[in-house]
């Protein structure tokens, strides 16, 4: 048998494992790095099976047809089918979730793997792992690329303006979330929060769902130190992620994670080890009194608004990268609040500067042409006192592989530069 791959990141790698495994003997890789393989189309009918990788628009492959699968597919179809999946999508907190959900399994005495859009393609897990739970995070793109797949507990934490450079407008990137209710367990459970959109389309689907509200008033009931979920609670004080949003996401991954734990009274215990996620609101180095803040994988602009909301001035914000065709004008208040200075760098510099300076208040704006130059400059001349937050709102694409390189090139340039 013969299959092809198309796009070879991290999910193209464990798909071409999964196949091997499955005794394909011939493999062809179609990327943007390999010219032979320019065009798939030119050879579309020579294949048993076509993988797509999430990364790959299939509206630039209108020629494509056949026997389509992806590596969520694949890995399902390979998974140890007494293991269950809890799935986990929405525009902003999602990998901190995952990370979370899996976490809190853990320690409840359950084996969980914290896979997929996270960074650690589900493939890969399946193949690596020996899990109880496969807590997998899924983009938009990978739902919609789902046949076969069934979770025990899914949610759609939010959804927000973001990839309209793919979807053009936000009915079809509704669209794609939603999809993930065609995949939860007939017994399983849903959760989401209050969006009037997400709402009506819980009611087509007859599924229990539980709804989380924004201000965590009726489920979960937050009293400022206890979360009251009803037949289990917790103490908040053990927490050390900060910020109301990651509240709100440690609601969502309890909520989940009981359906496969049973949780009842006091599970405090389950929090004191909960390690936050990388690249997001990471606190990497404080020098000369100066705080650096790695918030690389805000890649939108309300991640951007969540992390602001956490600082004050006298704040740097570093923001750019590729632009995603996005509106930064609903970040204009909280810069004016919380914010001294606005350092645009990158691709995407001069068109969020034209987007949002004229709106700006008494906060002193500059312009690079990378995130190197950006530090540099910074190293040498901010006071004691401030805080540095890398939060782009745009992708990496301009410069680097991705939001986990940008990441960790800024930490090693604050490194080298704050010597």
């Amino acid at each position: 048998m013969k299959a092809a791959i198309i796009g070879y990141g991290k999910s193209g790698a464990a798909a071409e494992k999964l196949l091997r495994l499955k005794c394909f003997e011939s493999i062809d890789i179609f990327d943007d790095k390999n010219e032979k393989y320019a065009d798939i189309a030119e050879y579309k009918n020579e294949y048993d099976l076509i993988c797509v990788s999430p990364g790959i628009d299939l509206n630039k492959y209108t020629n494509i047809c056949g026997n389509i699968t992806s590596e969520i597919e694949l890995a399902y179809e390979e998974m140890n089918k007494n293991a269950k999946i809890i799935a986990i999508t929405g525009t902003n907190g999602k990998s901190t979730t995952t990370h979370i959900t899996a976490q809190i399994i853990n320690n409840a005495g359950l084996k969980a793997a914290a896979c997929g859009n996270i960074g650690y393609p589900y493939g890969m897990a399946v193949l690596e792992k020996d899990a109880d739970v496969y807590v997998i995070e899924l983009s938009s793109f990978q739902i919609e690329l789902l046949k076969k797949f069934n979770a025990v507990s899914g949610c759609i934490i939010n959804v927000t303006q973001d990839h309209l450079d793919r979807y053009k407008t936000m009915d079809k990137y509704y669209k794609a979330k939603l999809m993930l209710l065609d995949f939860i367990d007939k017994d399983g459970l849903f959760v989401t929060n209050t969006d009037k959109i997400i709402k009506a389309e819980v009611q087509k689907h007859n599924i229990k769902t539980t709804y989380i509200d924004d201000d965590l008033i009726n489920y979960p009931k937050y009293n400022g130190k206890i979360l009251d979920f009803g037949k289990f609670e917790i103490d908040t004080s053990k927490f050390k992620l900060f910020g109301k949003h990651n509240l709100i996401n440690l609601s969502y991954a309890l909520t989940m994670a009981d359906k496969v734990c049973d949780f009842k009274g006091d599970v405090s215990d389950l929090l004191e080890n909960l390690t936050s996620m990388p690249h997001r609101t990471e606190l990497i180095a404080e020098t000369g009194g100066v705080k650096w803040i790695n918030d690389s994988k805000a890649t939108n602009v309300d991640s951007v608004y969540t992390a602001l909301q956490s600082i004050e001035k006298p704040s740097i914000l570093l923001i750019g990268g590729r632009d995603k065709k996005s509106d930064y004008k609903p970040l204009v208040d909280l810069i004016n609040k919380n914010i001294s200075k606005v350092c645009y760098f990158g691709e995407a510099a001069d068109l969020i500067k034209n987007q949002i300076s004229s709106f700006l208040k008494d906060v002193e704006e500059e312009c690079f042409d990378s995130l190197k130059n950006c530090i540099k400059t910074l190293a040498e001349n901010t006071k004691s006192g401030t805080t540095v937050l890398l939060s782009p709102a745009c992708t990496s694409f301009d410069e680097f592989k991705s939001y986990e390189d940008r990441g960790v090139k800024f930490k090693e340039y604050v490194l080298e530069y704050t010597k």
